[in-house]
């Protein structure tokens, strides 16, 4: 177990009185609680860390996690051989609930007073992740957050633009870009080998989540609201209107369709002249910065924040301050007490709070309650910020639609903006999928 000093070890204590456990003698039965979940070598080793600090010797619980290197297939290997863990972290909802019949219901892990207690410090939105019915079986652990623009401060300071706050001022601001010559207002691209056109499927998410709220939302990507609905053409109108209109990026349409997302959808941010692609604006996930070109990289790693900045997606006016992203959810197989606060520590928004948030490369806390000082940098205690200031969360749709409806949503988008098909054509394709 990891060695921490007598500070820490006075605010680990503390910290078991908040999660509800009984701090035990040093000498009391240990027992040993299983997490399985899907995180990267360095994530696996800060949320053990975390989890060390969390419960220590004198809790009386040892908590074991175990990265899976393919969560999805290997979690249900061991399910089906009898080897399941306590506790195991999905980063796919659908198949969290694809083993309801095998986990237990939260408010028998938790209690019922508490189970809506943490519900209530969560973004809106995240609650549904595990609940089938009325049944929840499964909270979220962590976030990620994709209703982000990224810009360089630099140019931005140069030319006198500033950072939107409402959608009025965010369209303003892109005919400005736009009429000042110095760059597209928007960098983008979409090709991804196999998978080319997922980052279109993220705008659509974005527009359709933002326009009509996560309700509509969530019946949309289930296929209940046709991709032929209007609230759903509207989406694809704002879409066509930021990204195929003449001038808002560089090659237009193809142009988006046959541009690596990564390299060449960056260095546009950071070029010197429209001439040589520079544009303005990026959406993308937080996880983009590892595209960035080395010099950025390194000038982010030295706390150097000139060249890079971000803010939330805006809200189109009449529409809802909801966020799109991702992020693990949590659900327990076997109930014992020693399970059961453990998976209301990692259900809470108590985690991260040990240095986990400020150690782990994606995490971010799907609570609204989590104090963004907890992280080290600026762009991570800004995206903390956005989820804090959210009205509603929506988990990315195209993961959890039907696979022939995700490919179809890919390959339809990209042939949308390559100009093989209307916008029409493509959306009455991608309803057609759900039908198999």
């Amino acid at each position: 177990m990891k060695n921490i000093s007598r500070v820490a070890a006075v605010a680990a204590i503390a910290a078991l009185a908040t999660t509800g456990l009984t701090v035990t003698a040093a000498n009391a039965a240990v027992k040993t609680v299983t997490i399985y979940g899907g995180y990267s070598a360095g994530d696996s080793v800060a949320f053990q860390d975390e989890l060390n600090i969390a419960f220590p010797a004198s809790s009386g619980i040892k908590v074991k996690f175990t990265s899976l290197a393919s969560f999805d297939t290997d979690i249900t290997t061991k399910i089906k051989a009898g080897q399941a863990p306590d506790i195991a972290m999905w980063p796919q909802p659908g198949g969290l609930l694809a083993q309801k019949s095998k986990l237990v219901p939260l408010d028998k892990v938790l209690g019922a007073a508490t189970l809506n207690k943490i519900i209530k410090t969560e973004v809106p939105g995240f609650e549904l992740l595990g609940k089938s019915g009325n049944t929840t079986y499964g909270l979220p652990v962590s976030a990620n957050l994709k209703s982000i623009v990224f810009y360089n401060p630099a140019v931005f300071k140069a030319n006198g633009w500033k950072v939107p706050k409402t959608g009025a001022e965010f369209t303003a601001l892109q005919a400005t870009i736009k009429a000042s010559g110095k760059a597209y207002p928007w960098c983008a691209g979409t090709e991804s080998g196999g998978a080319t056109g997922w980052s279109l499927t993220d705008w659509m998410e974005e527009l359709v989540l933002k326009n009509a709220g996560v309700k509509v939302y969530n019946d949309w990507w289930q296929g209940k609201v046709k991709w032929t609905d209007s609230r759903i053409v509207k989406a694809g109108n704002q879409l066509a209107a930021t990204l195929l209109a003449d001038g808002q990026t560089q090659g237009g349409g193809q142009g988006v369709a046959s541009r690596f997302f990564g390299l060449a959808t960056t260095q546009g941010l950071f070029a010197d002249s429209k001439a040589n692609g520079a544009c303005a604006l990026l959406k993308q996930g937080s996880f983009i910065t590892s595209f960035f070109p080395d010099a950025i990289q390194a000038e982010i790693k030295a706390g150097n924040y000139a060249h890079v900045g971000v803010f939330a997606y805006p809200t189109p006016v009449g529409g809802q301050s909801a966020v799109l992203g991702g992020g693990d959810t949590a659900a327990v197989f076997h109930n014992t007490p020693a399970v059961a606060a453990v998976a209301k520590f990692i259900m809470s928004d108590a985690m991260g709070t040990h240095g986990y948030a400020s150690k782990a490369g994606g995490f971010l806390s799907p609570h609204k309650t989590f104090n963004p000082s907890y992280f080290s940098t600026p762009l991570a205690k800004k995206f903390q910020a956005v989820f804090n200031s959210a009205s509603g969360f929506g988990f990315d749709g195209s993961d959890q639609a039907p696979p022939l409806v995700n490919k179809t949503e890919w390959s339809e988008l990209t042939n949308w903006f390559a100009g093989q098909k209307t916008q029409a054509q493509a959306f009455q394709l991608i309803a057609d999928a759900y039908n198999g």
